[in-house]
C-alpha cells in the first residue's frame, strides 16, 4: 500500500513536536514547549487512521504478527543499550522487553521512558486483532467496562484496558471512514491549532481516569482534527518542497526511539536538529533493513506455499 504524504507528514509533526518537548524540557520544565508532547496523542490518532487503511483482507494472526514484526525488532534494538546501563527492577526489565505494562496493581514504564506508548500500541492491535478475528463489539465492551470502572478504582488493569487514551486510536479509526471535504479539512486545521494554542501544557503524564480525559479533550480532540484536516489536502503534499517532511515522517518511529540518546546529553536547539539527523540515519541504517528482512521472509514463505499448492 502506498503510503499517504498527509500521513507522513503528521507524523513528522508528531515526532517533532515530542523531541521538542524532551529536549526544551531540560532548559525550561514549565515552557510552552511541553506542548509538543500532544505529538503523542497524534501518533495514537495516526495509528488508529493507518490500522483501519492496512487490515483489510487480513488475517487476525497476519494483522498482529505485522504490529509485532513492525514494533518489536526496532524497540529492542533501542532499549538494550538501556536495560545494559540501568536495571531498576525486574517489572521495569520485563516491561521494557514485552512492553506488557501491568505488574499486580502498578502501571510500569519502559526503561526507555517513551515506551509507554508502545505499551499501548500493542494493546491496541490486541483489541483490533481480536476485532478481527470476532467482532468489533468483543473489544470495544471491554474497554468501555473498563473505562467506566476506571473512575472508581486504582487496579492497574483495569485502568490500562479503559484508559481513555483508547478512544484516540478509535478516533483514527473514525476518520478513516469519514469522506474528504476541503473546506471542512481547512476548518479542522484551523480549529485544531487554535485548539492546542490554548490548551494545557502540563498533561503529558495523564493516561488514566479523569486527568487521561481531560488530555483526551485538550491533546486528542485536535490531534484527530489535524488528521482529517491534513488528509482532505493529500494532492497538495506531492509536490516537491514536502520531500523533507515526508522524510522525517518515514523516519518518525526510528526518531521516537533514539531522540532521548541525544536530548539527554546535548543542549536543546542543537539536540533537536541532531535527533532529526540521527533518527533518519537510524531509519536508513537498520529500520528499512529490518522491514525489508520481513518482506522478503513473508515472500519466501507464500513462494513456497504456492509451489506446494
Amino acid at each position: 500500500m502506498k503510503q499517504l504524504r498527509s500521513i507522513q507528514i503528521l507524523r513528522a509533526m508528531a515526532a517533532t513536536g515530542v523531541v521538542v518537548h524532551h529536549a526544551y524540557r531540560n532548559v525550561d520544565v514549565n515552557s510552552a514547549a511541553r506542548i509538543g508532547a500532544a505529538g503523542v496523542d497524534l501518533f495514537f490518532v495516526i495509528s488508529g487512521f493507518i490500522m483501519a487503511t492496512v487490515a483489510a483482507n487480513r488475517t487476525p494472526v497476519r494483522f498482529l504478527s505485522d504490529r509485532v514484526w513492525r514494533i518489536f525488532p526496532l524497540w529492542w534494538v533501542a532499549v538494550v543499550p538501556w536495560l545494559i546501563i540501568s536495571r531498576p527492577s525486574w517489572q521495569v526489565d520485563l516491561t521494557s522487553v514485552s512492553l506488557w505494562p501491568v505488574y499486580g496493581s502498578s502501571f510500569y514504564t519502559p526503561i526507555l521512558l517513551q515506551g509507554w506508548t508502545l505499551s499501548f500500541e500493542m494493546l491496541f492491535y490486541a483489541g483490533f486483532a481480536v476485532a478481527l478475528w470476532k467482532h468489533a463489539l468483543v473489544p470495544l465492551g471491554i474497554f468501555v467496562a473498563c473505562f467506566v470502572a476506571g473512575f472508581f478504582t486504582s487496579l492497574g488493569l483495569v485502568n490500562y484496558f479503559g484508559s481513555p487514551l483508547i478512544l484516540e486510536f478509535l478516533a483514527g479509526v473514525a476518520i478513516a471512514s469519514l469522506p474528504l471535504d476541503r473546506r471542512v479539512g481547512a476548518a479542522a486545521v484551523l480549529l485544531a491549532l487554535a485548539w492546542l494554542a490554548v490548551a494545557p501544557e502540563g498533561l503529558y503524564s495523564n493516561a488514566f481516569g479523569t486527568g487521561g480525559v481531560d488530555r483526551v479533550m485538550c491533546w486528542g480532540v485536535p490531534s484527530a482534527l489535524l488528521v482529517y484536516g491534513l488528509r482532505a489536502f493529500e494532492p497538495v503534499f506531492e509536490k516537491r518542497c514536502f520531500a523533507l517532511p515526508v522524510l522525517i515522517g518515514d523516519a518518525s518511529y526510528a526518531i521516537y526511539l533514539s531522540h532521548r540518546y541525544v536530548v539527554d546529553s546535548v543542549p536543546w536547539l542543537p539536540a533537536i536538529i541532531l535527533s532529526l539527523c540521527i533518527g533518519v540515519a537510524f531509519h536508513v541504517f537498520v529500520d528499512k533493513p529490518i522491514v525489508e528482512t520481513r518482506r522478503w521472509l513473508v515472500g519466501r514463505r507464500r513462494s513456497r506455499l504456492a509451489t506446494a499448492g
